[in-house]
């Protein structure tokens, strides 16, 4: 056992993007690592075959792949569950580590053998985001397996002390970055045009109505300004939409057209009623666009590191105002930019990411330490 690798298995149902970057990392860090989800694509716009692409090239040849297939609730697919777990068993997974909606499936904690205080779990958001939906055995199954890891992540302090007041879990709980996945090159110039970036999946809670409402303010004072929202799921009815200088992409953006869509922004916002953490910041960080964000969850503590601006939540004039600070001042928005891009290579990377997560399982889960390697 002393000279052989860690076996982590990652599991997960939705949250794939930030599982297959978090198993590239520790597979670069000398674990042997296997990655059990369901073979849906639905986090990458149901275009066939895409979560598989993404996940080879994130998570790397070394990463062994389980994918259960059919319907949560078909007795056809209970086969490939019990094929999984006995695929998996002989792995031999030192840790397994779960993330947070696996509970909308039991047949994937099933197959990964979690036992009761010896399983890591990561909550992404530790309260439910306002109009978001849930089943009922999706808050069941998320609620018991807080009850029962034996570690927990998140990835803020703000979140740390959010989930232990409203689940007041038994498990230790570490905090740890959402990673960010590092470009080689240097940021892309900002465009002659001052330009916002709203990207991600569109919802009431991103308070995309009061970043709509802020646009009279902008335009007020730089008229010339552009802003362009991308992505799916529900807008609000608000005349704003109408203006040309208004560029709508109601659909889900491939992987393959976010340098572009980056590169186009001066700026990038986040005007969020509540939140917890934000991929959509972790690529803002990667292309070196600077952030103005609401004062919520974990968005302070995203732009902490000097890559963005905070303005209060569910407040037009201060958000407009946020954002006419980089919109009017470039030198501001490369600083921010900079700034942001610096952490992508140093410090939130997924290698980062993956030593500290490593540190946390050995410490809290009475992992081995193995030598050749680590």
């Amino acid at each position: 056992m002393a000279d052989q690798q860690w076996r982590v298995l990652l599991a997960c149902d939705f949250f794939l993007r930030y599982t297959s970057m978090l198993a590239g990392g520790l597979s670069r860090a000398g674990a042997s690592v296997a990655l059990l989800s369901r073979d849906h694509e639905e986090e990458f716009g149901g275009r066939p075959g895409a979560a598989a692409e993404f996940v080879a090239a994130a998570a790397g040849p070394a990463v062994r792949r389980s994918a259960i297939t059919g319907r949560v609730r078909s007795p056809v697919a209970l086969g490939g569950a019990l094929r999984a777990r006995r695929d998996l068993r002989g792995f031999g997974a030192d840790v397994v580590h779960l993330q947070e909606s696996i509970g909308n499936d039991l047949r994937l904690i099933y197959a990964s053998g979690a036992r009761p205080r010896r399983f890591a779990l990561t909550i992404h958001d530790p309260v439910r985001h306002p109009g978001d939906d849930a089943s009922r055995s999706s808050t069941v199954g998320n609620r018991w397996l807080i009850r029962a890891a034996g570690l927990i992540f998140v990835h803020g302090a703000a979140l740390r002390d959010e989930l232990a007041e409203v689940a007041r879990p038994e498990a230790p709980i570490v905090v740890v970055p959402h990673g960010v996945d590092p470009v080689a090159s240097e940021p892309r110039p900002l465009p002659s045009r001052p330009s916002i970036l709203f990207f991600g999946r569109l919802g009431h809670y991103k308070g995309i109505d009061v970043l709509l409402d802020a646009m009279a303010v902008i335009w007020a004072e730089q008229p010339q300004a552009a802003l362009t929202i991308a992505g799916a799921g529900e807008l609000p009815d608000h005349p704003a939409l109408a203006d040309p200088r208004v560029e709508l992409r109601h659909e889900h953006v491939p992987d393959a057209e976010l340098p572009e869509l980056f590169a186009a922004a001066t700026c990038v916002v986040l005007p969020y009623r509540q939140a917890s953490q934000s991929g959509v910041g972790a690529l803002a960080k990667r292309y070196g666009r600077g952030l103005v964000v609401s004062a919520v969850g974990g968005l302070p503590e995203l732009v902490a590191d000097g890559s963005g601006l905070t303005v209060p939540a569910e407040d037009p004039v201060a958000l407009a105002r946020g954002l006419l600070g980089p919109l009017g001042d470039r030198s501001l928005a490369e600083r921010l930019g900079r700034a942001g891009h610096r952490t992508a290579v140093a410090g939130a990377d997924w290698d980062s990411v993956a030593a500290t997560t490593l540190a946390a399982y050995e410490e809290h889960l009475l992992v081995p330490r193995r030598v050749g390697g680590r």
